[in-house]
């Protein structure tokens, strides 16, 4: 566990160094004063419009459909030629980074970010937590992905903690019947008053101390974020009802294009100073949305095509703030995997994370703890790529066995999409 712990102390130092801080006391106050104020968030929005060569909105805080004729760019064309949406390097963009992810789509995908847009997305990010009532300094826990215990640690303990963060940090990875009581244990001991959370992870949780009769015992608790994955409405009245506090849902991509807040009122708002976000109609009472970055001053994405699909609601919320209610999210839903010793396997966008050669990736689960990774691959995926996403895989699930095959094309479903996590059980 020290070695785990030692890693992500160092991390959240350096973290926090490079962007919490200036988040924090730098942006935050500006961020916190557009919730309200309708003059403040449109000079917000003006302002950072005209920093990133932008038509400045008529109306800031209107979420309009995309004009006829409109182009739009997609996640195929950043793939295909990401040079072309690179913008030149100037003063306040010298330093960049990379992020490189799946997503739920199995499509791995690269996008260059300047340092500035990384520490805005951490201010955006704390005042969501201020909405649930987080100070700076108090401590939190984490189910979200992260290796943070060997496959099968000596001691028991799946977790490690982050000290200086004051961050619990649990694995998503080694949920299982007989280990859940252990998680709850350390929670209700460690007493965090955040818990952050993939909702697969929460729901796991939630359902073991519901079917053992029992309800979280910390008394710290204000409130569960989750993020990464659709929540059924069933689902979060379980969580809700067994740890006693409101789910806080967020969100967002790594294209940083647009983000979507859960407020202490339940309602889902579109955070219309995060990005300029247009709605192109699905034909069905839902529309995709469709958003221009204010953030990132080191890739052009306007008008970028998230794929993913919201019914706007009506009116203004309870909450009082200035931003429009979604009335529900869709695109996100990911299959949960119970495999045969009772580890229940979520989210696992993190194995094609970085695999640069990979076109598309799928899991498929054949039971009995047999996998096979389905990639449709570029000319250079060598053998030690296919190696290294395997190593990949068997780092975060451990004792399966998993095969990688190498496709022509991964097949869809009547909405032009295929299913991340595949249940294909042999006979």
């Amino acid at each position: 566990m020290w070695k785990y712990s030692l890693k992500f102390s160092l991390r959240s130092l350096l973290r926090d160094a490079v962007r919490g801080v200036a988040a924090r006391t730098l942006l935050y106050p500006e961020l916190a004063r557009n919730e309200r104020s309708a003059p403040a968030l449109a000079a917000y929005v003006a302002a950072r419009c005209r920093l990133l060569g932008l038509p400045v909105p008529a109306q800031p805080n209107a979420v309009p459909m995309v004009a006829d004729g409109a182009a739009t760019m997609a996640k195929a064309d950043v793939r295909g030629t990401p040079q072309r949406y690179l913008r030149p390097r100037g003063l306040g963009t010298l330093l960049r980074n990379k992020i490189k992810t799946s997503g739920s789509s199995g499509q791995p995908l690269t996008v260059v970010q300047d340092l500035a847009c990384v520490v805005r997305e951490e201010a955006f990010i704390h005042r969501h937590l201020r909405w649930m009532g987080f100070e700076p300094g108090q401590r939190r826990a984490w189910i979200r992905g992260d290796v943070v215990c060997d496959a099968q640690p000596a001691d028991g303990r799946y977790w490690c903690y982050d000290w200086p963060g004051k961050m619990l940090m649990m694995s998503s990875y080694h949920l299982a019947g007989a280990t859940i009581g252990a998680y709850c244990d350390e929670l209700r001991r460690y007493d965090p008053v955040i818990i952050h959370a993939y909702p697969s992870s929460i729901a796991a949780i939630a359902a073991w101390l519901h079917a053992q009769g029992r309800r979280y015992e910390g008394g710290a608790l204000r409130g569960i974020m989750t993020s990464s994955e659709t929540m059924d409405a069933d689902v979060r009245a379980q969580v809700e009802a067994v740890f006693g506090v409101k789910v806080f849902d967020w969100y967002g991509q790594a294209e940083r294009v647009a983000a979507i807040a859960n407020c202490e009122h339940g309602s889902y708002h579109l955070l219309t100073d995060y990005s300029m976000v247009e709605l192109l109609d699905n034909g069905d009472g839902t529309a995709e949305l469709v958003g221009t970055s204010l953030n990132n001053r080191a890739t052009a994405l306007v008008r970028y095509r998230t794929g993913d699909l919201v019914r706007m609601g009506e009116g203004p919320c309870a909450c009082g703030r200035q931003f429009p209610v979604v009335e529900a999210i869709g695109g996100r839903k990911e299959r949960v995997i119970t495999l045969p010793d009772g580890r229940q396997i979520g989210r696992l966008d993190h194995v094609f994370k970085g695999a640069d050669q990979v076109v598309e990736g799928q899991i498929v689960y054949r039971g009995r703890a047999r996998f096979e990774l389905n990639v449709v691959v570029a000319a250079g995926f060598s053998a030690a790529d296919e190696a290294e996403l395997v190593d990949n895989f068997l780092l975060r699930v451990p004792n399966v066995t998993v095969s990688v095959n190498r496709v022509a094309a991964i097949p869809r479903g009547p909405n032009g999409k295929f299913e991340f996590i595949s249940l294909q059980e042999a006979a």
